[in-house]
Order: structure tokens, then sequence, then C-alpha cells
């Protein structure tokens, strides 16, 4: 890691830990995937594949009548025209690397149920989305940042994208318990 990404990286971790306390502990609750109701999608859209992924799999979930918002990050300078859904892009980080602007504050105004981040290696940037952001319940990749996602998840390989899905949804449908009341004898 070079001396400017240490600088980034210590001012974007100093930012994140004010906004943190300013915020305080947040309001967690009892989700379970299959009542939750807003969900949202947090993911890098510079990859076509990937990013035709995602719109597909926000597609599923919407089928189930859950309400998804989505928030993209595409890695380019400058901004794409051809893009459907909202997203942020380089000039939309600041020098420290915090994203910024009117869809990011938007998106991180929004409580949802869950977050997702959909992607199987950590972004700084999206961890710093996915700690600030007003979720109930938030998912992303296994990081050593623990503080932006309740449930992370580990796949073998880190950029199949329907690996992390797929290991995300088992691991949700294992928490989707229903209680049946004993009848007494």
């Amino acid at each position: 890691m070079s001396i400017l990404q240490k600088i980034q990286n210590y001012f974007r971790t100093r930012t994140l830990q004010e906004r943190l306390r300013e915020l305080g502990t947040g309001q967690r609750k009892k989700v379970n995937f299959e009542s939750t109701q807003s969900i949202g999608l947090l993911f890098d859209a510079t990859n076509r594949d990937k990013r035709a992924a995602v719109l597909k799999y926000a597609d599923q979930l919407g089928k189930q009548g859950k309400k998804v918002r989505l928030l993209g990050f595409v890695d380019v300078k400058e901004e794409p025209k051809d893009l459907s859904f909202p997203f942020f892009f380089r000039k939309d980080l600041d020098w420290a690397q915090r994203p910024i602007g009117d869809k990011v504050e938007g998106f991180l105004k929004t409580s949802f149920d869950m977050l997702i981040t959909l992607d199987p290696q950590p972004q700084a940037h999206c961890e710093y989305i996915a700690a600030l952001s007003r979720a109930h319940f938030k998912i992303g990749p296994s990081t050593e940042n623990t503080y932006c996602h309740d449930l992370m998840i580990e796949v073998a390989n880190k950029n199949n994208l329907s690996d992390f899905i797929r290991e995300m949804e088992t691991l949700l449908t294992k928490t989707n318990i229903k209680h049946a009341a004993i009848s007494q004898v």
C-alpha cells in the first residue's frame, strides 16, 4: 500500500467513524428473507456480465414482491450514459475515496429491511456505504472490517457472483425457520 493510499484510508476511516458515532447504534430488527419487503442492492457495475447478473437478480426479487433499490459503482473516469439504474463513478469519490453525491446520499437515507452488497470481493467505497446505511440487516463479502455487515459471505471463487448469490440465499433460507405451535394433548 502506497503512502497516498494509507493517507486516504486513514481519512476515510476517520470520517466513517465520526459519521457512525453521529448515527448512533441504529435500529436492528429481526429479518426474515422470505418476509423482507425492501432490499437495497449495492454492487460494482463496471463489468457488463456482473451488471447483467445483478439486474437479473433484482428482477427476480421484484417478482417475489420485494421493493428493490439499486446503487452501482462504475469504475470509469467519464459518466456512462447508457445505464438504467442509479450509479456513482470515479468522479463521485472524493480525494480519500469516500463516495459522495446526491445518488449516494439518497441511497444512504433510505431505510431498507436488508442491504446486500452483491460483490464477492470487498471494496472500500462499498464498505463505506454499507456501514452508513440505515438498513436493518446488512449482508456483504467477508472483510476484516466487521462493522460493515451483519452477515459476511465467503466464497472460494472471488470472481463468481453466482456462487456468492447462491451461498447468500442458502444461508438466508436457513434463517427462514417458521415456528409451529405445539398442541397439547
